[in-house]
Parts: structure tokens; sequence; C-alpha cells
């Protein structure tokens, strides 16, 4: 996998616009399981997913959805087979989610929700199955 540091630095894109790239995946480091749909035949979706405070983000996989997630609100922690530690999530944090992370995140405030918008690659259904020689 690469390895490279986010965010990025921040660049003027003209007089009016700056960017600042903050999480990427590399697509030829996604490992699909097998089974999994081709990333080119996967629906790409955004979403904001929700915790209520005090709360919890279930258990998951990213072995079969890559994922990038941006904290829009609120703050979390976050417990994944990647780290020794707990990772703590604050507002305008970004992360890529991809291949064997598996994690689940407790919203560490009692009052405010935690609000992350993500962006992932899924696999509604399963791939198509190879046709033998029986076809």
């Amino acid at each position: 996998m690469h390895d490279e540091t986010y965010p990025k630095e921040t660049i003027a894109l003209n007089d009016d616009e700056i960017s600042t790239e903050l999480a990427a995946i590399h697509i030829p480091d996604i490992v699909i399981p097998e089974g999994g749909k081709p990333l080119l035949e996967r629906r790409m979706r955004c979403r904001i997913l929700e915790c209520h405070p005090g709360k919890i983000i279930a258990l998951h996989s990213h072995k079969n959805r890559p994922a990038l997630l941006y904290v829009l609100q609120g703050s979390g922690e976050e417990h994944s087979n990647q780290f020794s530690e707990v990772r703590i999530w604050k507002e305008g944090d970004c992360f890529a989610e991809f291949n064997d992370t598996e994690h689940w995140v407790k919203n560490r405030s009692d009052v405010t929700p935690l609000r992350v918008l993500t962006f992932d690659l899924i696999d509604d259904e399963p791939a198509p199955q190879k046709c033998g020689s029986g076809c």
C-alpha cells in the first residue's frame, strides 16, 4: 500500500478556490475478496451516517467495501484492528478504510451526534457466476 501523509498541502486552483486533499485510496491497493464484484461493477454511494450521543457505530468490516469518511460533527473513538490504541475522530478528520479494516466507533459526547459523510464502493449483490462448460 502507498504510505502517504494527509492532509496534503493546500493549493490554489485559481483566484477564488483552494483545494486540500484529505485522504485517498489508490485503486490498485484494493483487494477484492473472492466472490466480490469487480470495482467497475459497483455503485459509488455517498451518505451521512449519524450516531446518537453516547452510542456506537457497530463493528463492521471494509473487506468488501472500500470507503472514505469525513467527520462533519462531533467526536468519536475508533476501535480498529489496524491500531493498538484507540484513534480519536474529530470534526474535519478524513480517513480511508479498506481491505482488512474492521472497526467500531463510539460517540464520545452525551449531547452531540457524531455525523460522518461517507463515500464507499458497495457490492449490492453477488458477482455474476462464471459459466463453465455446461452453459
